[in-house]
């Protein structure tokens, strides 16, 4: 095996959470010829578990290339044989593109054969296997912190979980904008270049990202953002995803695979209050964003209230006060 590395320019301090700190850049290669030591490396590499390597037609080979830094880094696999594995957790959002070669990633209850040439996104904070065939593909790895702080430009709250849906055909022109953007910031990213142009490089990537794939904020707790918590997460993005349907603690628990009893138990563990507590939440910030973007005469507060699920009046007032610390008709006059 061989592996070269370049290491780093001035590093950040700990813990921070400014986009524009500088960050260690660092620049590595490795590869080889062996087919055993290529599956153990490739699997420390995606951080994955029992990955399963064999030769194709040619000579086999591998080489993984990486440059970049903690923030955003772009990468390059090529492996002439085919490699089958499982990622348990991925805490980076990261997008894909195979040269050559295509690819399958499964999840629970879905699976997603790559197009030719076409990026894609690999399902983040989820497990999901997947097998390839020989190949020549190109990833960007983008921090959660880094991405989401981005976002911020585009939906105007706090940094959020960003929930990517999978586009069923991206467009051309939106692929070609893509391209053409990703390919005049490539350099900013991969060579040791000042750090204000390095970030330059970064927000151009991440930009596109959220450009080309469609996406929304969900405002789930960062502390149910864990491995251990993966089921309870979902749970939270469904509601989010239907709070504006009759749903109930049982259709949240069979949408992701629980028992109603055990969601029942997890929330309370993790989250201090029940599914039905939860949904009730989420419906009242709905009703306050709502208010928010409406004007007085536009909208009526018990109109509002109706939409999201609260019959009587006082008791949505009373529930929203506790919430906002404000009456309705207030947060509408404002």
């Amino acid at each position: 095996m061989t592996t070269t590395s370049t290491g780093a320019v001035t590093p950040a301090g700990p813990g921070s959470a400014d986009p524009a700190t500088p960050r260690p850049f660092r620049r590595s290669e490795q590869g080889g010829h062996d087919v055993r030591e290529a599956a153990a490396r490739l699997e420390e590499l995606y951080g994955g578990r029992r990955f399963r390597l064999r030769p194709g037609v040619e000579p086999f080979r591998w080489r993984y290339a990486s440059a970049g830094d903690d923030r955003l880094s772009l990468r390059t696999a090529t492996v002439t044989g085919h490699l089958e594995g499982d990622v348990p957790w991925s805490s980076e959002y990261v997008m894909s593109w195979f040269r050559h070669g295509r690819g399958t990633l499964a999840t629970r209850g879905s699976s997603f054969t790559t197009i030719d040439g076409e990026p894609f996104l690999l399902p983040a904070e989820a497990s999901f296997s997947f097998t390839l065939t020989p190949h020549r593909n190109s990833l960007v790895h983008v921090s959660a912190e880094f991405l989401e702080q981005v976002a911020t430009e585009r939906h105007g709250g706090p940094a959020q979980r960003v929930l990517f849906a999978r586009a069923p055909e991206l467009p051309a022109e939106a692929l070609a904008a893509w391209r053409r953007r990703v390919s005049g910031a490539t350099a900013a990213v991969v060579d040791d270049v000042p750090p204000l142009v390095r970030l330059e490089g970064q927000l151009t990537f991440a930009r596109a990202m959220l450009d080309l794939f469609p996406w929304r904020a969900v405002d789930v707790p960062r502390s149910i953002r864990t491995p251990r918590t993966a089921r309870l997460r979902e749970a939270a993005e469904y509601v989010h995803a239907f709070a504006d349907q009759a749903i109930t603690s049982a259709d949240i628990a069979d949408a992701v695979g629980m028992h109603t009893r055990t969601l029942q138990q997890a929330m309370n563990t993790h989250l201090g209050m029940t599914p039905t507590s939860y949904l009730r939440q989420v419906r009242l910030d709905r009703a306050q964003q709502e208010l928010r973007e409406a004007s007085p005469g536009e909208v009526l507060v018990s109109d509002v209230a109706r939409r999201w699920g609260f019959g009587n009046l006082g008791r949505f007032a009373a529930a929203y006060r506790a919430r906002f610390g404000e009456h309705p008709r207030d947060t509408l006059a404002g």
